[in-house]
């Protein structure tokens, strides 16, 4: 058994050594009496002592305020909480996401072949448009795409910003939760320390007899004020994994916004406006083929070798299966990117 170092304080009459002298018993009982103290950092079992020593439980309105501050800064806690995860609309992205396939949809890549009565007569579903009607469906189409790339784009700030105040959060409620173990721990060593002054056998001079009722009264009082604070160390163990599991379908999200949307878009785009570049200049160089060939013989030879380069102009096979795979790619990465947001919605809602 570790010796008592205030033992040679005993006759000095200090007032600071008999102070001494109980908190390092208290901290003799810690490891059988409160686990939670064992575990406290240095700095929180000196809190705890001192919470422990300070605390008078025979009076009433001590034992209710003790603990009080650090369970009303956790029940505001998860009360606000509760108010960022109910006003969490993310419908937005998903209207946005469906509206992109709605788009992707309308284009039939098989369509940008060379056909013999025109090229791009199936390209949106129409028959028979000229190229000028495609070529300002096109743009009208991709004004909307980018619109919709825009508010994807707002939609990724907003769910970085709730991605930051999450873990705000979660540092506030281990806070929170060192808190309220100090307190615990404090109580229950004081819990300890009033209990091991109760009389082995009880007196029966009606004073005494009442005092001692006072003293299990104040006992009560102090457990059940444990269990109050006890129930509350539990809400902060329960909302510590909420937040993350918010946190990590945030960041899926955001991934895929990232990652498969945002990057495949601009690359669909390009390839799209690559094929209708071409083909525009295949009907040029086929409108100077035409022309050469009414004329005479060397415009006939000039048209030949114009007719050379439309071929080498012209959109192959190659090039129509690329645009395909690009184009399956982002419709199979928005439909994705739809399934993790409504697995969002619902850790959101389940909450």
């Amino acid at each position: 058994m570790q010796q008592n170092p205030f033992e040679a304080f005993k006759n000095a009459g200090s007032r600071f050594a008999e102070i001494a002298e109980e908190e390092f018993q208290l901290a003799q009982v810690n490891q059988s009496v409160s686990p939670l103290y064992a575990a406290l950092s240095e700095h929180d079992q000196s809190r705890a002592l001192r919470l422990a020593s300070e605390l008078k439980i025979h009076i009433y309105e001590n034992v209710l305020a003790f603990g009080l501050q650090a369970q009303q800064a956790l029940r505001d806690f998860t009360a606000n909480m509760a108010v960022h995860i109910h006003r969490k609309d993310h419908s937005k992205v998903g209207e946005v996401l469906a509206q992109l396939i709605s788009y992707l949809e309308q284009i039939n890549p098989d369509a940008l072949v060379q056909e013999e009565k025109g090229f791009l007569s199936k390209f949106f579903s129409k028959q028979k448009q000229s190229t000028q009607e495609v070529m300002t469906h096109y743009k009208r189409m991709s004004k909307q795409i980018d619109r919709l790339a825009i508010q994807l784009e707002h939609a990724q700030m907003g769910l970085l910003r709730d991605f930051k105040l999450l873990n705000d959060l979660y540092k506030l409620n281990e806070q929170y939760f060192a808190e309220i173990n100090v307190y615990i721990a404090a109580g229950e060593l004081k819990l300890v320390d009033v209990k091991k002054q109760l009389p082995n056998i009880e007196p029966t001079e009606p004073m005494a007899l009442q005092q001692l009722n006072d003293q299990k009264m104040a006992i009560e009082w102090l457990d059940r004020r444990l269990y109050d604070m006890q129930i509350s160390r539990e809400i902060a163990i329960q909302a510590a994994p909420q937040i993350r599991l918010m946190q990590q379908t945030n960041q899926l999200l955001i991934d895929k916004i990232q990652a498969s949307v945002m990057t495949t878009i601009p690359m669909w785009q390009t390839q799209i406006s690559t094929l209708l570049t071409m083909n525009q200049q295949r009907r040029v160089a086929e409108a100077q083929d035409k022309l050469m060939r009414a004329s005479d013989e060397l415009a006939r030879k000039n048209g030949k070798m114009l007719q050379m380069k439309s071929k080498q102009a012209g959109i192959s096979h190659s090039d129509i299966d690329q645009f395909k795979q690009t184009q399956l790619k982002l419709v199979q990465d928005i439909e994705e990117t739809l399934r993790v947001h409504a697995k969002t919605n619902d850790v959101f809602e389940s909450m």
